[in-house]
């Protein structure tokens, strides 16, 4: 990967990451208040970022920076077509149940000095680590019946493969009514959650400027890089280097690490702008015991890599594509956060 590629990826990270810090959606406390249904600020901040990003990847198609492709679901073969984003959804609700992280927000939390994050960190790594060695092996191959002989074969790859559905797909309406539309539940939404449960967060922005402010961020990512932001890759992506690293293997492959230097970009934007500025942590810093940590580090890492997305590559990017994957693994997220919160008590 040329030099300037790495240097325009690694920027638009540190931008996405100096975002991310001044909305305050890192915090572990907004994070797990949101869970509990007490604090709003992380919804509020989350579909101002989606919405805004939605109006930067129509300007972004309009202008031909980038294709802004919807994301296609994630399918295990178990009982669904999108079976892949609903439980790695539920499974990375869970992790952030446990962690007050998100794959994105960990590297902020790690940046700023947040101890649980160091270890959540961990275990998601670990979590990248696991997936890789262990995600082909729960997906099912599709069988089809070859003839009157009853003889299965595999389903051909190009029947395998369906164009990614989005709600312009299903709804055969022009693209821009229904992204008028989709901005306009965004901000009921936003709206009608401040006046129920008016935010307490002491961030360094209040939930409308900082989602503003990742959307600004998206748009940064699209025209530096043409792909918009995304993290849990780069856990995969660590995995494969180490296991390159530990094969026996005489052949060498190229492994591609475009998200790691991204990810590298959110710790080094979030860690200099803490520096420039002094943000207190909202909440503080929440005394979360290292097993929790790790195990939900585990669980949202690989949950996310199931899903084929996380609370970046499916929220804040895929929804603003519309994709009906994305909408279905972002219900699970949290579904799975905050139904395994309510039976934690």
């Amino acid at each position: 990967m040329p030099s300037a590629s790495i240097m325009a990826t690694a920027g638009a990270g540190a931008i996405f990451g100096a975002a991310l810090t001044a909305s305050g959606v890192y915090s572990p406390s907004i994070i797990l208040s949101q869970m509990r249904l007490e604090d709003f600020h992380m919804l509020q901040v989350f579909l101002t970022a989606t919405g805004s990003s939605a109006l930067a990847m129509v300007l972004a198609r309009r202008l031909s920076i980038s294709e802004c492709k919807p994301r296609s679901n994630s399918t295990l073969g178990w009982f669904h077509s999108h079976d892949g984003n609903i439980i790695g959804g539920a499974l990375l609700g869970v992790g952030m149940a446990l962690t007050g992280a998100c794959p994105g927000t960990v590297l902020v939390q790690v940046a700023t000095g947040i101890q649980s994050g160091y270890y959540a960190l961990g275990g998601g790594l670990l979590g990248g680590f696991l997936y890789l060695h262990l995600g082909p092996y729960l997906k099912r191959t599709k069988l089809i019946v070859q003839d009157s002989k009853c003889e299965p074969c595999e389903v051909p790859k190009a029947k395998q493969e369906m164009p990614p559905r989005t709600l312009i797909s299903c709804c055969s309406i022009k693209e821009y009514n229904v992204v008028l539309v989709f901005e306009l539940v965004c901000l009921a939404v936003v709206l009608a959650s401040a006046y129920v449960k008016p935010s307490i967060s002491n961030s360094l922005l209040p939930p409308i400027a900082g989602g503003l402010l990742i959307g600004g961020a998206q748009a940064s990512s699209l025209a530096l890089t043409g792909n918009a932001v995304g993290v849990s890759t780069a856990y995969e992506q660590i995995g494969k280097l180490f296991s390159s690293i530990f094969s026996r293997s005489s052949k060498k492959t190229t492994i591609p690490l475009t998200s790691v230097y991204f990810a590298t970009g959110i710790v080094a934007g979030s860690y200099l702008l803490s520096s420039l500025v002094p943000i207190p942590v909202p909440g503080g810093d929440l005394p979360i015991s290292v097993g929790r940590a790790i195990l939900g580090g585990v669980s949202m890492v690989f949950g996310a890599r199931m899903a084929g997305g996380c609370t970046s590559g499916h929220g804040i990017s895929g929804m603003s594509t519309l994709s009906v994957s994305s909408i279905v693994t972002v219900a699970s997220i949290f579904a799975g956060g905050i139904g395994f919160t309510a039976l934690l008590g």
